[in-house]
């Protein structure tokens, strides 16, 4: 059997998640190619996936991190053009590898060449309908929000679409998954693809001996994820505030592979990469992160309370972090009003009231009970035996 992949480059969170199903294929004696751009392809290399580069595409993003939707819009006039050559590119490996079926993480090209092609395509996705989170331009928001119509209607081309999500009414990406009955039909809600935890985590006491963590204060571990410039524009505000809170002790890493430097300065720990952060989610009292899909179930897989401060303007992260709260597990911060003062008493409201921790160790059960990675491959699995 082979598998043609497809995987949106945005940030890491696309290229971590199709990680894990293309190792279960290669596994299962699979023989597989990729296609990425931008930090998915680098991630996906640096894990010794081979990847076929296609023309990246992208939002727009001010330098203080925020979107913005005049340089989102100035960035993809040419996007009809961007996504013309992204399928001819697509078109042609597609066509040389000839494959038994085609995984798209969220890229609409690599739907449009393989249903050219007349292959069969499964399509990884978890927001099916994009929110603008800008009042300001109400006419530029509906430009943008008309155009990604278009995009949903070749998301709907997919044979079967999986739904890396809690199944309803647990589901953290309810709000950008406004379904078509025609999408509707054809989806699975497998649960949050995520790398299972290795099974000999250190003790809580053993990581703190490691990182110097003094065993009279919180741990509060803040995984920095998404693309570049958020990560790193959160990750030095996020430090300059810790480091005013001195009754609790801070880890912030920064997701940066290629940047093992490691700075500490009273009880803020900063780290350019983490080899193993899971013994640090699993040893912390409060996670702090981003809201995106992947860093949300990192923080559920191991029952951790959150306090998310989405990318601002960002509509998928915005709803996803209501979600979390509106299910009781965790608060949300407004970047724009982070201080010392926010954020110490979100840090106050989450560690003194337990209802934030068992609401967070509900879902840690309910993904113990799933098996997303094993479903996946099963409907991938189904479509190849279609042929």
């Amino acid at each position: 059997m082979r598998a043609y992949f497809g995987v949106c480059g945005i940030g890491m969170g696309h290229a971590a998640r199709s990680s894990l199903v293309l190792r279960a294929l290669m596994e299962r004696g699979w023989d597989v190619a990729v296609s990425s751009y931008g930090e998915g392809m680098e991630y996906l290399e640096a894990l010794g996936i081979p990847v076929n580069r296609v023309n990246p595409v992208s939002y727009g993003v001010l330098p203080d991190g925020k979107v913005s939707i005049k340089m989102t819009i100035f960035r993809n006039l040419y996007l009809p053009l961007k996504v013309s050559l992204q399928t001819a590119r697509e078109f042609s490996s597609i066509s040389c590898f000839d494959p038994s079926v085609v995984v798209s993480d969220t890229r609409v090209s690599t739907i449009a060449a393989a249903k050219a092609l007349g292959y069969p395509v499964a399509l990884i996705l978890n927001q099916f309908n994009v929110l603008v989170e800008y009042h300001k331009y109400e006419a530029l928001v509906e430009i943008v929000e008309s155009g990604a119509q278009v995009v949903t209607k070749f998301w709907e081309m997919a044979d079967r679409i999986v739904v890396p999500d809690f199944p309803p009414p647990y589901t953290i990406s309810k709000m950008n998954l406004a379904m078509s009955d025609v999408a509707r039909s054809k989806s699975t809600f497998v649960g949050p693809l995520l790398q299972a935890p290795r099974g000999d985590l250190p003790t809580m006491e053993e990581v703190r001996r490691r990182y110097g963590i003094p065993e009279d204060r919180p741990l509060v571990f803040a995984h920095i994820s998404g693309p570049r410039l958020e990560r790193l524009v959160l990750a030095e505000r996020l430090a300059k505030i810790a480091r005013s809170l001195d009754g609790y002790f801070f880890v912030i890493t920064l997701a940066e592979p290629k940047s093992p430097e490691v700075k500490r300065e009273g009880n803020v720990l900063l780290m350019g990469w983490a080899e193993d952060p899971d013994e640090l989610y699993a040893a912390s009292d409060v996670v702090v992160s981003r809201s995106g899909h992947g860093s949300i179930g990192r923080a559920l897989m191991f029952g951790r309370p959150m306090i998310l401060i989405p990318i601002r303007a960002h509509g998928e992260q915005k709803s996803n972090a209501d979600s979390i709260a509106r299910h009781g597990a965790g608060i949300v911060l407004d970047e724009e009003r982070l201080s010392e003062e926010t954020l110490g008493s979100a840090l106050k409201e989450v560690l003194g009231d337990e209802s934030y921790l068992k609401s967070a160790l509900f879902f840690k059960r309910m993904l113990e009970g799933l098996d997303p990675v094993k479903a996946t491959v099963s409907i991938i699995e189904g479509l190849a035996r279609k042929l």
